[in-house]
C-alpha cells in the first residue's frame, strides 16, 4: 500500500485552520493572539488548553499535550494517522486520491508483506468455517455457545485444518516466501522438518490492532478429545505484534468507547464476543497478561471511566489490585471491580441472567478504594490487634492517594467509626502518608527543570520527558528551532567542526528527522512537517515545547554558538558526576592512587567549564 506523500500531508494541513478545526470539539475563547479553552483531555476547571493560530499548534499547559491539527484529531478521536489525515482533508474540502487512505498507509514496507499474509490467512480461516463440510464442526460449536452468524462475520472467526498442508500450499500460491511462513508465527518445522501450522484442528479468533490489521491468532480447542493441550494457543511475539501492547477488540470498540467515555475490560475474548453481542460494544481484553501502562495510555485518550471484570477466583482479584494500582495515579480515570457472583465469568452470566442482570452488575460496581479496602480484609485477621493495626496502616496509605479532600473525610470518619479508633489519629496518619507522598513526588521530579504549574490532571506515563539537564534542555529547544526555522541555522552546523551531537536523546532523535526532512526530502523552511514524522509521545512533546515556548525573533547566531556551549558544559557535568561514582568505588577499596588520579580529572573538567 502507498505512503502519504510528505507534500500531501503539508497541503492539506497547510490550506487548515487548527482554530476552525478545533473549536468544532471544544468551545475557544480569543485572549490576546491566542484561544484558550477546558482541555478536552482530561478534567481541567482553569482552562489551561491553548491554540495557536499563527503556529498552527496547540498545547494543555496543565496535562502536557499538545502538537498540531492532525494530532489534535488522532487524540480526540482516538484513531489513526490516515484516518485523522482523511478527515482533516474532509474538513477543508481537498480531495484526496483513495489509494492514499487505505489502512496501514504508514506502514513500515518491511512489515507490509507480514500484514499481507496475516489478512490471506485471516480469509482462509474464516472460509474454511463458513464455507466448507469440514468447518461444520466448529461452526455448530459457536452457535451453540450462543453466537450469532453476525457475530462470526464480525470477529471474523476460522477454524484451522487438522491438515497444516492444505494452508501451506495456498499461501505458496500466494508467493508467500518459507521466511516469511516463519516470520509470521503461524508456522514452524517439526523434528522432521515437516512444515506445520501451530494452530491446526484449533478454532481461530483473529488477533487486531487498533487500525484493525490482523497481527495474529489465537486457537482455541473446541473437541473433547484435545483436551490435553492448552485450551488457547497464541502466536508468538513477531515484528508486527506484542501481547503487551494490544488490547483485543479496541480497533471495533473505540467508536463507543470514544462516544461513552466508558470501557470495559475483561480477561477471556469469549466474554468479549458476549458483551459485544449483547450490546456491549466498549469493551475490550488483555492479552492473558496483565493490564500495562501501554494499555492505559491508549485507553486514557479514549474514556474517563474503565470497569474491570476480571475472574472472581484468587488469581482474578490480584489482577483486579494491580489493574488498580496502575490506575491510581492517573486520577482523571474513574476505576470501577465489576464481581460476577457464583464464579461465573460474563458469557456464563449472561446466558444464565440475561442482558438487565448484567446492567445491574455494572450499576453496583466498587469504586478502587472499596475494592482495594475488601481486598485488604481478605489478608489480615481483624480479630487480632496487632494485625487489625496493621490493616489500618494500609487503609490509611489508600486514604492518603485519595485526589478528593471531601473523599478523604468521608473515609476516615469511617474508618474511625467501624474499628473504635480515635479519628484524630486516623487524621494525624494520613498527613503523614501525604507528606510523604509528596516527598516521593518531589524526589522524582527533574532537578533541574522549572517546576511546571501545578497539574489538574497528570500527563499519561508515556509522555513525561526524561530531562537530565535543564539548561542542555532549554538550548536544544533553540537550537532545533532555529534549524526548523531558519536556513541560516542549516549553514551554521555544516561549517561545525564535528557532528551535532546533543545531550538529550529525544532532541538527537528529532534532529535526525529534521535532518531527512531537510536533506533526503529536500523540503523547504519552516519545517513543522516534523510535528507530523514524530510518533513517540515523548518527542512530540519535547517538539511542542520547541515550537509553542520559543519567540520567532530572527536567527542569531551568537544563540546558536551560545546553545553548544551549553550542551557541551552538561556533558563535561555528566562526566564529573561519572567521575564522582569512581572515586567513591576508589575510597572505598582504598585504590588511592587511582582516587588521586580522579580528583585530578574532576579539577581539569571544572577549570573547563569555568572558562
Amino acid at each position: 500500500m502507498a505512503f502519504i506523500p510528505q507534500t500531501l500531508i503539508n497541503q492539506v494541513r497547510e490550506n487548515t485552520d487548527i482554530v476552525d478545526v478545533i473549536s468544532q470539539y471544544v468551545p475557544l475563547t480569543k485572549r490576546g493572539a491566542n484561544y484558550i479553552a477546558s482541555c478536552p483531555f482530561h478534567e481541567d476547571r482553569n482552562p489551561s488548553f491553548s491554540v495557536s493560530q499563527p503556529k498552527q499548534i496547540y498545547k494543555c499547559f496543565s496535562c502536557g499535550r499538545g502538537g498540531n491539527v492532525y494530532s489534535f484529531i488522532e487524540e480526540i478521536e482516538g484513531i489513526s494517522f490516515p484516518e485523522a489525515f482523511a478527515k482533516v482533508a474532509a474538513f477543508s474540502q481537498i480531495p484526496i486520491d483513495e489509494r492514499y487512505l487505505q489502512q496501514g498507509s504508514k506502514v513500515q514496507p518491511a512489515h507490509q508483506r507480514l500484514y499481507e499474509l496475516h489478512d490471506k490467512v485471516a480469509d482462509f480461516y474464516h472460509y474454511y468455517l463458513t464455507g466448507t463440510n469440514n468447518g461444520a464442526s466448529g461452526y455448530d460449536y459457536l452457535l451453540n455457545r450462543g453466537f450469532d452468524e453476525a457475530l462470526l462475520d464480525t470477529f471474523q472467526l476460522g477454524l484451522a485444518p487438522d491438515n497444516s498442508q492444505v494452508l501451506l500450499e495456498y499461501l505458496r500460491q500466494n508467493e508467500f516466501s518459507d521466511q516469511e511462513l516463519i516470520d509470521s508465527g503461524i508456522f514452524y518445522q517439526n523434528d522432521y522438518q515437516e512444515w506445520r501450522d501451530r494452530f491446526c484442528g484449533r478454532l481461530i479468533i483473529p488477533l487486531r490492532n487498533e487500525r484493525g490489521q490482523v497481527v495474529a491468532f489465537s486457537g482455541r480447542q473446541f473437541q473433547a478429545e484435545q483436551s490435553p493441550q492448552a485450551k488457547y494457543l497464541n502466536s508468538p511475539e513477531t515484528p508486527i505484534f506484542q501481547k503487551g501492547e494490544l488490547l483485543y477488540n479496541l480497533d471495533l470498540a473505540r467508536p463507543e468507547i470514544n462516544r461513552t467515555k466508558q470501557v470495559l475490560i475483561c480477561e477471556g475474548y469469549m466474554d468479549v464476543m458476549a458483551l459485544y453481542q449483547a450490546g456491549y460494544e466498549n469493551v475490550v481484553a488483555t492479552m492473558g497478561t496483565s493490564l500495562t501502562e501501554e494499555h492505559l495510555d491508549r485507553l486514557t485518550r479514549l474514556s474517563r471511566e474503565v470497569y474491570f471484570i476480571f475472574d472472581g477466583d484468587e488469581a482474578g482479584q490480584k489482577a483486579t489490585k494491580r489493574a488498580f494500582d496502575l490506575v491510581l495515579p492517573r486520577p482523571q480515570l474513574v476505576a470501577k471491580s465489576v464481581s460476577i457472583p457464583q464464579g461465573l465469568d460474563p458469557d456464563e452470566w449472561l446466558k444464565q441472567k440475561g442482558k438487565a442482570s448484567f446492567d445491574r452488575l455494572l450499576e453496583e460496581a466498587q469504586s478502587a478504594f472499596d475494592f482495594q479496602v475488601e481486598y485488604l480484609k481478605t489478608h489480615y485477621n481483624l480479630h487480632n490487634d496487632q494485625e487489625l493495626a496493621q490493616y489500618i496502616e494500609q487503609v490509611t496509605q489508600l486514604i492518603a492517594q485519595l485526589n478528593s479532600p471531601i473523599e478523604q473525610e468521608l473515609r476516615m470518619k469511617d474508618l474511625a467509626e467501624a474499628y473504635t479508633v480515635s479519628l484524630d489519629l486516623i487524621e494525624e496518619q494520613v498527613a503523614r502518608k501525604r507528606q510523604q507522598l509528596n516527598q516521593q513526588r518531589r524526589q522524582e521530579s527533574p532537578g533541574e527543570a522549572a517546576p511546571p504549574p501545578p497539574p489538574v490532571a497528570p500527563a499519561p506515563a508515556s509522555t513525561s520527558l526524561n530531562i537530565r539537564s535543564g539548561l542542555a534542555f532549554q538550548s536544544e529547544k533553540q537550537l532545533l528551532f532555529h534549524l526548523i526555522y531558519y536556513e541560516e541555522a542549516w549553514k551554521f552546523v555544516e561549517e561545525m567542526d564535528g557532528a551535532l551531537v546533543l545531550f538529550h536523546d529525544t532532541a538527537q532523535r528529532i534532529y535526525f528527522a529534521l535532518q531527512e526532512l531537510y536533506y533526503d526530502e529536500g523540503l523547504s523552511l519552516p519545517l513543522t512537517a516534523i510535528v507530523d514524522r514524530m510518533t513517540e509521545e515523548s518527542s512530540r512533546q519535547f517538539l511542542n515545547e520547541v515550537i509553542w515556548d520559543q519567540e520567532n525573533l530572527g536567527y542569531q547566531e551568537e544563540v546558536m554558538v551560545d546553545c553548544l556551549k551549553a550542551i557541551d558544559k552538561a556533558f563535561v557535568q555528566q562526566e564529573i558526576e561519572e567521575l564522582r561514582e569512581k572515586v567513591k568505588q576508589a575510597r572505598q577499596s582504598a585504590e588511592y592512587t587511582e582516587m588521586n588520579d580522579l580528583m585530578m580529572q574532576i579539577m581539569r573538567l571544572n577549570r573547563k567549564i569555568k572558562q
